[in-house]
């Protein structure tokens, strides 16, 4: 079995994959301050919670955009499996063509965003993940990632109202279906919902009218926690919760 692990600055993200199929997946936080003891003791609880058995680990896959963190798993992989883990990283093959300034400065979430969305679709592609730093990219129909947005997540814009006023209270995150709110807290939320939304469906014609792409052609995907916010009258969007995962799943087969 391999297992795959996304590592992004709030969260450290597991799943478990038999041949192509993903089998469980779960997370832990990505607190820079944890032990490999305490990591490794986190990822086998978690493993039998879902009744795998770390022994049963033939492959590690690692992406990771904390540097702190990347040491720390890469020494814990190789107690698990007794061998060094595949680490997205250059001169790793992804099958896509990065065609930005410095491709080594695109993150590694990225990337394999990517690669799970031209592994599963055709022609151009705009990959939104909606999560903390929110990255909207685009991919064309030649398997070239041309670049992208990168932007506050819906949970930033509800942290910079909290912190940054005397008297507005902390509101949960939610989808809202109304532009209006009746009270204060029901004002805050639909703000930051439809600032986010529209913010990222903006973006997205943006993006259209640069590329002159064709809608016929275009495949619109999210994923992140706060991906199936994002809908749209105008485009039919696809929600992907773990885009990522399957992205690691194909650039571990093109690398073994």
């Amino acid at each position: 079995m391999l297992l795959a692990i996304d590592i992004d600055n709030k969260f450290s993200n597991f799943a478990v994959f038999d041949g192509a199929n993903m089998i469980c997946d779960f997370q832990i936080g990505s607190g820079k301050n944890k032990s490999k003891d305490e990591l490794r003791l986190a990822i086998k609880l978690l493993s039998e919670d879902k009744a795998i058995d770390l022994n049963d680990i033939e492959d590690i896959i690692i992406s990771s955009v904390v540097p702190e963190l990347l040491v720390s798993y890469q020494e814990i992989s190789r107690k698990i499996t007794k061998k060094d883990p595949i680490i997205i990283s250059p001169g790793v093959k992804t099958g896509i063509n990065i065609k930005c300034e410095n491709p080594r400065d695109v993150g590694t979430d990225r990337i394999i965003r990517a690669v799970g969305a031209v592994n599963s679709y055709t022609g151009d592609i705009i990959i939104i993940s909606a999560a903390s730093i929110t990255t909207i990219d685009f991919i064309n129909s030649n398997k070239e990632f041309l670049g992208g947005l990168i932007m506050p997540g819906i949970d930033l814009f509800e942290k910079s109202l909290h912190h940054e006023s005397a008297r507005l209270p902390k509101v949960a995150i939610s989808k809202r279906n109304n532009a209006l709110g009746k009270n204060t807290k029901d004002s805050i939320k639909n703000g930051i919902y439809w600032a986010y939304k529209n913010s990222i469906i903006g973006s997205v014609n943006e993006i259209i009218d640069e590329i002159k792409i064709d809608l016929k052609d275009l495949k619109i995907i999210t994923t992140g926690p706060f991906g199936s916010f994002i809908d749209s009258e105008i485009y039919d969007i696809n929600y992907i919760p773990s885009l990522g995962f399957f992205g690691l799943q194909r650039v571990y087969q093109l690398n073994i």
